[in-house]
């Protein structure tokens, strides 16, 4: 059975490091990251991007990337995202027939110390941000509504960066049976 793995936290608390290096230890994975979507959408069409409101071409391009990782040979898809609401979440793993996948959300939610610690100390350009917003007031304004059961197969809760890392010590199977069974979930 094939897996899709999305990534649910604020901005800075590691979505995007979590999903290059899980998709490191899995040979045939794909990483769907919307900031890259994003950097990409605001660098080559800037008039095209909306100045307020929900990238809709940054939504309609992640749904494209989707539609090719689900008919591609790709066993593992990792959607890296803030994915803030049940809803978004929902509409991103409603591709994914659960007869063909089974679906893991990692949720980030580490102490709001360890999260101010990395937007203090953060060497990212912001390059993703529409507007004049920085990263302290992006995160100010998220809010994570917390999954629920039945969201997905699997919810996994991290809420220290030891976790992280003994989420990514268990995967050793590239199939991530071991680690789907390994893990405990909230």
């Amino acid at each position: 059975m094939r897996t899709v793995l999305l990534t649910i936290g604020p901005t800075h608390a590691g979505k995007t490091t979590f999903a290059r290096q899980l998709a490191q230890s899995l040979p045939a994975s794909l990483v769907i990251d919307q900031d890259l979507q994003a950097r990409f959408l605001l660098e080559h069409y800037p008039d095209f991007v909306p100045t307020e409101g929900p990238n809709q071409i940054k939504h309609d391009l992640t749904g494209w990337l989707i539609d090719q990782a689900i008919t591609s040979s790709v066993e593992t898809i990792i959607l890296c995202n803030a994915n803030t609401s049940r809803i978004d979440r929902k509409q991103l793993l409603d591709p994914f027939s659960r007869s063909t996948f089974r679906s893991i959300l990692v949720w980030f939610d580490l102490p709001e110390v360890t999260i101010a610690d990395r937007l203090t100390h953060s060497k990212r350009d912001g390059r993703e941000i529409r507007g004049d917003s920085l990263y302290y007031d992006i995160y100010q304004r998220q809010r994570i509504e917390p999954p629920v059961s039945g969201e997905a197969d699997k919810i996994v809760r991290l809420r220290s960066t030891e976790d992280v890392d003994t989420f990514l010590d268990h995967v050793t199977n590239p199939t991530l049976d071991a680690l789907f069974d390994a893990v405990s979930t909230d």
